[in-house]
Order: C-alpha cells, then structure tokens, then sequence
C-alpha cells in the first residue's frame, strides 16, 4: 500500500466495486424485464414496450459498469487516459443523489485538486 498514495487507492476501489455493481444491476434488469415480458394475463403490448426500455437500462447499466471496471484498472496502472475518463464518469456519477454524488465528489477531489494523486499520471 506504500507505493500507491490513498486517492489511487479510494478511486480504484470505488470505480471497482461501482463497476461490478452496474454490471449485476445490468444483469437484473435483464432479467427483470424478460420476467415482465413473460407475466401471464398481462398486456402483452404494454409488457413488451416496459421490457424493451429495461433492456435499454440494462444495456446503460452494462457499459457503464464495464467502462468503470476499466478505469479502475487504468487508475490502478496510473494511466492518463483513465484519469480522463474517471473524470468524466465522476461527473456523470454526481447526478445519484445522495451516494452517486458523494462517490462523485470524493473522485473528483482526488482526480482534480489533490496533488498526490492528480500528479502521478502518465501516458
């Protein structure tokens, strides 16, 4: 743990466990709408529509969570593309209030302001 500063450390951890997160909410809400999709003596017009936009939240959900999964590796590896885009999903993360946006603050205090870490990217 010495030769990583914190901020390396908290925004890796955080954008894995938000990463393996997204990707099991994709995966339920793949399930949930196929279950939707499949209820008897529902409207099967209404039911399909309400499980098409699941599948599009699972889809959200899926890529976002992998794309995490990726800067937390390329975080951990101290990669400058990784930074950028932890960035951007930080930014994307403040609108989960209350959780979403503390996450969001806490790596874009890391990311942006904290010397120790914002310094250590590279190619």
């Amino acid at each position: 743990m010495a030769d990583k500063p914190t901020g390396i450390w908290v925004c890796a951890i955080l954008f894995a466990v938000g990463g393996v997160l997204g990707i099991l909410g994709g995966i339920a809400i793949l399930l949930m709408g196929g279950a939707m999709f499949g209820m008897g003596g529902a409207d099967t017009e209404v039911a399909g529509m309400f499980a098409g936009m699941m599948g599009i939240f699972a889809v959200i959900s899926l890529i976002i969570g992998v794309a995490e999964l990726a800067v937390a590796y390329g975080i951990w590896k101290m990669k400058k593309w990784a930074r950028i885009a932890g960035i951007i999903l930080a930014v994307i993360a403040l609108i989960g209030i209350p959780i979403g946006t503390i996450i969001g603050i806490v790596i874009l205090y890391f990311l942006l302001i904290d010397k120790n870490t914002k310094d250590l990217f590279t190619e």
